[in-house]
C-alpha cells in the first residue's frame, strides 16, 4: 500500500515537473517574441521623435528670424520717422535721379529765399514807387539769390512768390505789387495787394502770394506804387518778401 502511494506521488511530481518545464518554455518564447516586436518598433519611434524635434527646431529658428526681421523693420521705421520730422529733413527735398552711369542717388536742396525789412533803414522813393530796403533772413540753395532790393533767379522753374507789408498810413488805400523783369524786357506785374486803411489805429497788413514760372536771370521786386508818403512797419515779422522753388 505504501509503495503504491509513493509511486503515485512520484508519478504526479514528474508530471508537474514536465508541465512546469513546458510552461516556462512557452513563456520564454512569448518573451522573446515580445522583445522582437519591441525591437522592431524602437527605430520607428526614434525616427518619429527625431523628426518631431527637427521640425520643432526649424519652426523655432523661423520664428526667431521673423521676430528679428520685424524688430529691424520697426527700428528702421522709427528711424525714418525721426528723420522725416527733423529740421534738416524739413529743409531738404529728396530727389532721386540717375547720376550718370553710377546709378547713385542725388540729394537736391530745395532753394528758397526770404527777405525781411531792414530795421536800420527807411523806405525810399524811386520814380513813382516806394522801395522797402531788405535784408536776407533765410536763404538756401543755388537757384535763387538777391542783390540790393531785388531777388535774382539763377535757375528757371516754377516758384511760389509771397510778400507782406504792414501799412501804417491813415485814411487811404494802400497796397503793393510784386513784379518781374527779364533781360532786356519791360517789367511784368505778377501779384498785387490792396488794403483800405482806417482813420484811427491805422495798422493793416496786406499779404499776397501765388505760383509763377520764372526764367533764369529774371529779377523780382516788391514796391509800393504811387504812395511816396507811405508809412510802413519795418519789423521783420510784419514786412517781408520771399520765394520758394518748386522743382
Amino acid at each position: 500500500m505504501l509503495y503504491s502511494v509513493l509511486l503515485f506521488v512520484s508519478t504526479l511530481t514528474v508530471f508537474f515537473s514536465f508541465f512546469l518545464v513546458y510552461k516556462v518554455t512557452v513563456l520564454q518564447d512569448d518573451i522573446n517574441k515580445l522583445r522582437g516586436d519591441i525591437s522592431n518598433l524602437m527605430p520607428h519611434s526614434n525616427e518619429s521623435t527625431d523628426g518631431m524635434i527637427t521640425g520643432m527646431s526649424r519652426t523655432w529658428e523661423r520664428s526667431k528670424q521673423a521676430a528679428s526681421l520685424n524688430s529691424q523693420q520697426q527700428r528702421q521705421t522709427e528711424k525714418d520717422s525721426q528723420t522725416l520730422c527733423s529740421p534738416t529733413a524739413s529743409s531738404l527735398r529728396m530727389k532721386r535721379e540717375q547720376a550718370g552711369c553710377s546709378g547713385g542717388t542725388v540729394v537736391v536742396q530745395q532753394s528758397f529765399l526770404q527777405l525781411s525789412a531792414n530795421t536800420k533803414e527807411q523806405p525810399f522813393v524811386r520814380g513813382n514807387v516806394t522801395v522797402i530796403p531788405w535784408t536776407v533772413a533765410l536763404h538756401q540753395g543755388e537757384a535763387i539769390s538777391s542783390t540790393g532790393d531785388r531777388i535774382i533767379i539763377q535757375q528757371e522753374g516754377f516758384f511760389i512768390v509771397f510778400g507782406q507789408v504792414l501799412f501804417q498810413s491813415p485814411g487811404t488805400i494802400m497796397g503793393h505789387i510784386v513784379r518781374s523783369r527779364g533781360t532786356g524786357q519791360r517789367s511784368t506785374e505778377l501779384l498785387r495787394c490792396l488794403q483800405e486803411m482806417p482813420q484811427t489805429n491805422c495798422a493793416n497788413t496786406c499779404h499776397t502770394g501765388g505760383m509763377v514760372k520764372l526764367e533764369r536771370e529774371d529779377e523780382l521786386e516788391l514796391v509800393i506804387p504811387d504812395r511816396p508818403q507811405a508809412q510802413v512797419s519795418m519789423d521783420a515779422d510784419s514786412t517781408f518778401f520771399g520765394i520758394i522753388r518748386l522743382n
